[in-house]
């Protein structure tokens, strides 16, 4: 087979064959690593347009990337990676409550523009001072404010995007174009709920989010492209919903005797309406954190935050305090913008340190890493993952979005070792199964990527399945967006 001669792109810019880049660009913040074609940073949807109708008439790989923060190889291809980051990364308009962004902007980035006229888009993930509202989108990102506050897709007003063809298109809740008007159509004749196939979960990256469609007697077509991996199109620019900055915000961190102690609580702590609350079991505790005696290994320590915009805040959160003295340890209590800070800051330290190690050559492994079950039975769900691998004999780092339901639990194992692998696939198995039964979802906030799209029909049946393979048919008829990604 001969392989496409990119140069043929003669007005474009900006494209690396050399082997040094496509090194570069064959990892990402996966274990995975598939080497591509040819790198493009392109500069506007023109060149998107151009570089598109050129591999549809090879049917070459189009995979979109940002700054690479995907845990599970959704930037990676054998075929031609468009980067944004260099040429589309701009902040093209801000509004009083919205703001329309290009992919390749870096959330930090835009929460400082934003900030300055007082506002914010609040998803906010671990990797938010390095990853861009593309990635965000591609992943349906939600973050630890997510209780209060809801994923990305909660957000999305309008898509600019390109088509594998080449077409251009647009969609919102008022004007679509005709293949966003054929998959609605598509929808509409199915003669069943769609919504009684997915979740019980207010998180789910998992599958095509057709459910987010239809919702309040309004459609909005545009959300079928959040949390679609850049499989369906290339997003060029995105609208936004904005929000005004909480005028006060409240910390109360809890430390209880051991994770199980703290799920049982989380149902109780929700009664009283946080915007957040974070889990941080062993391992992620260990290193960075330095509130309180947190020298026992079995410690958990829980964020449980809350916004306001007045004084009547401060009862909430003493009548919290009130509620939780006698059943948990309050390690302190934050009412000012620099301790809240400060704190947060610290969680994420502790995590990044998580991550990094390891034990001996064992490593953090990530196929069952965003788990979502109902946070009323969170407890239950615990109790079958320690036994799960205590079974393995495996050690592990755990935290999570406790008030979500939603865990982030990585099993240290030997990655890349055919023993391993088969290992992760068999626990990722009896994992994923229990979560299915109990109408959760095996991807809360970091997707599918080349690892658990596998796993999406375990999730959604065949039935289900066999609509999302025709959606993908519809917006991409060649499967040459990011192909590999939630549909195999």
């Amino acid at each position: 087979m001969v392989e496409p001669d990119i140069s043929e792109l003669t007005g474009i810019s900006n494209i690396f064959e050399d082997d040094w880049t496509r090194t570069i660009y064959s990892v990402d913040a996966s274990h995975c690593c598939v080497k591509p074609m040819a790198v493009i940073f392109p500069s506007d949807k023109y060149d998107i347009q151009e570089i598109c109708s050129y591999a549809y008439s090879r049917e070459i790989p189009i995979t979109c990337r940002g700054a690479g923060t995907g845990l599970l190889g959704q930037s990676l291809s054998s075929g031609i990676i468009l980067d944004f980051t260099k040429k589309m990364n701009k902040i093209l308009e801000i509004g009083n409550n919205y703001v329309i962004a290009q992919p390749g902007v870096v959330k930090a980035v835009l929460d400082k523009e934003l900030a300055k006229k007082g506002k914010f888009l609040p998803p906010d993930p671990a990797s938010s001072n390095y990853c861009t509202i593309g990635g965000m989108l591609s992943n349906n990102s939600s973050g630890p404010h997510g209780l209060g506050y809801g994923s990305i897709i909660n957000y999305v007003q309008n898509v600019e995007m390109v088509y594998g063809s080449g077409m251009l298109g647009h969609a919102d809740c008022n004007e679509y174009d005709e293949k966003v008007s054929k998959m609605l159509k598509f929808i509409s004749s199915l003669n069943f709920d769609l919504k009684s196939y997915y979740p019980n979960v207010n998180k789910n990256s998992c599958g095509y989010r057709l459910d987010a469609i239809f919702e309040k007697n309004k459609v909005n077509p545009q959300k079928i492209f959040v949390a679609s991996e850049g499989s369906l199109a290339v997003v060029t620019s995105s609208r936004m919903s904005i929000l005004d900055i909480p005028e006060k915000k409240c910390l109360v961190i809890l430390r209880f005797e051991n994770i199980l102690d703290a799920a049982i609580a989380v149902p109780s702590i929700l009664e009283h309406k946080p915007v957040a609350m974070e889990l941080l079991d062993r391992g992620s505790i260990l290193e960075g954190w330095s509130g309180g005696d947190c020298g026992d290994s079995n410690a958990c320590i829980m964020f449980v935050e809350f916004y306001g915009s007045d004084n009547s805040i401060y009862d909430k959160v003493s009548n919290f305090e009130l509620a939780m003295r006698d059943r948990v340890k309050i390690l302190e209590s934050g009412y000012d913008q620099k301790s809240v800070d400060r704190a947060w800051n610290e969680r994420k330290n502790s995590l990044n340190s998580a991550m990094k190690k390891g034990m001996g050559s064992r490593k953090p492994a990530g196929i069952i890493e965003d788990t979502v079950v109902h946070p009323d039975i969170l407890y239950y769900y615990l109790i079958f993952l320690l036994k799960a691998l205590a079974k393995y004999n495996l050690d592990y780092v755990v935290y999570g979005h406790a008030g979500n339901g939603n865990l982030h639990l990585r099993p240290f194992m030997e990655l890349g070792s055919s023993c391993s692998n088969s290992l992760m696939h068999v626990l990722a198995s009896e994992v994923f199964s229990y979560v299915t039964k109990v109408r959760g979802s095996i991807s809360g906030e970091h997707g599918d990527g080349m690892i658990r799209t596998k796993f999406v029909p375990l999730m959604y049946g065949e039935t289900m399945y066999d609509v999302f393979k025709q959606i993908k048919l519809i917006f991409d008829d060649k499967k040459i967006m990011n192909p590999g990604k939630k549909i195999l």
